[in-house]
């Protein structure tokens, strides 16, 4: 890992960013990406014939090329999206109109509130019921299954396999939100199992404004589409439209064509120092960051004793200081975290946190000294609470 291949460490130089979960730092090459669409072919694509528009449709296709090898899919079968919420969304409201009342979506009190919202909104218009994993529910009738792989508040990696296996027999759907997932370890649809997959640029080394819908070539005959517009369509009328049967009618209009364009950059870049590379860094890290925090005396309470396998995502609960106060005066010596609930209020209830947490996260660019740095200001920090 080479901090020298992000640009924002050499203009700031004393920075620890301990944010990625929130959003990832921006590579040289993803920048250079973005600039060399503006500055070399900046024009629309799949519309017009000229050399510069013609060189952004390639790009732009190459970097849908390049997001399907990367999770071991076809090409056909990714849409692009505004971001992994609107891919929710579009996953969600898309297949509604196969739920019937009564019909069970089942999540995980571990999902982001984008992954929660949405499926209220289905069930209130369908009449399906949402229920919860952790209440134990009866399996049958569930006609979807939504989880996040990696959980944004614990950094705990799931694997709800035989899960998956029984929703399959009984004809429901797999949702995986890899967002948090995605830039930490391999993703592989057909080990996963999943009908559908979201997951966003930003947090993956990628531009913000561009979001990723994975749907199996099976599934996305069977969604609806969200939003509606030109270059959707074989034919229209007067009296009718005829609508497109592959991605393309997912994406109306003119999309974000130097953000498409500098995701792909950003999965050059992952490709080239190596996803599993970033595994075992991220694991690392983790580790040491655990047993640095544990020696300060300082709990990471919502780390389940149950928890099999832990990525860079940590959460510091305080029983006295609030996590607004902590991210203050850690801002005050250049060290960015996340602080309170992270969208993800079901959870926060369920462990009686309302106040929400501290929570640092790693990416490719963390050291062992910003770990270091982190803990020695957040323990002062408790001290001058505490001393008064």
């Amino acid at each position: 890992m080479n901090r020298n291949d992000f640009p924002i460490f050499k203009n700031q130089p004393s920075l620890v960013y301990l944010d990625s979960a929130n959003t990832t730092l921006k590579p040289q090459n993803v920048i250079n990406a973005v600039q060399n669409y503006y500055e070399n072919y900046s024009a629309n694509i799949g519309r017009t014939t000229y050399d510069i528009s013609e060189h952004a449709t390639a790009a732009f296709n190459d970097a849908r090329t390049k997001v399907a090898r990367f999770i071991g899919a076809q090409p056909s079968e990714i849409i692009f999206s505004h971001s992994a919420t609107h891919a929710i969304n579009q996953a969600a409201f898309g297949i509604m109109h196969l739920l019937q009342p009564g019909d069970k979506i089942l999540l995980t009190e571990f999902e982001h509130n984008s992954n929660v919202v949405a499926w209220q909104q289905v069930a209130k218009r369908t009449g399906a019921k949402i229920v919860w994993i952790d209440d134990n529910p009866n399996l049958s009738d569930v006609k979807i299954f939504t989880y996040s792989l990696v959980s944004n508040i614990t950094g705990e990696l799931f694997d709800y396999r035989s899960i998956v296996k029984n929703v399959h027999t009984q004809g429901g759907l797999v949702l995986v939100d890899a967002t948090q997932a995605i830039s930490r370890l391999p993703i592989n649809v057909d080990q996963l199992g999943c009908d559908l997959l979201a997951f966003s640029s930003h947090k993956m080394y990628g531009p913000s404004g561009v979001g990723v819908l994975y749907a199996r070539q099976e599934t996305m005959g069977r969604l609806q589409p969200l939003v509606y517009g030109s270059q959707t369509f074989v034919s229209i009328s007067r009296a009718s439209t005829e609508l497109l049967e592959n991605y393309a009618k997912f994406e109306p209009g003119t999309p974000n064509i130097e953000g498409v364009i500098g995701l792909g950059a950003a999965i050059e870049y992952l490709n080239q120092v190596g996803m599993a590379k970033i595994q075992q860094h991220d694991e690392q890290l983790t580790t040491y960051a655990l047993k640095t925090l544990q020696n300060a005396a300082l709990n990471t309470t919502t780390r389940s004793s149950h928890i099999k396998k832990q990525v860079g995502v940590l959460p510091l609960p305080h029983p006295t200081i609030h996590p607004h106060d902590f991210a203050m005066l850690l801002n005050e010596a250049n060290i960015a975290v996340r602080a309170g609930k992270a969208c993800s209020d079901i959870l926060m209830q369920k462990l009686e946190l309302e106040r929400g947490v501290v929570r640092i996260s790693f990416g490719v660019y963390t050291t062992e000294t910003d770990i270091d740095k982190f803990a020695a200001e957040y323990q002062e920090i408790i001290a001058r609470f505490t001393n008064g």
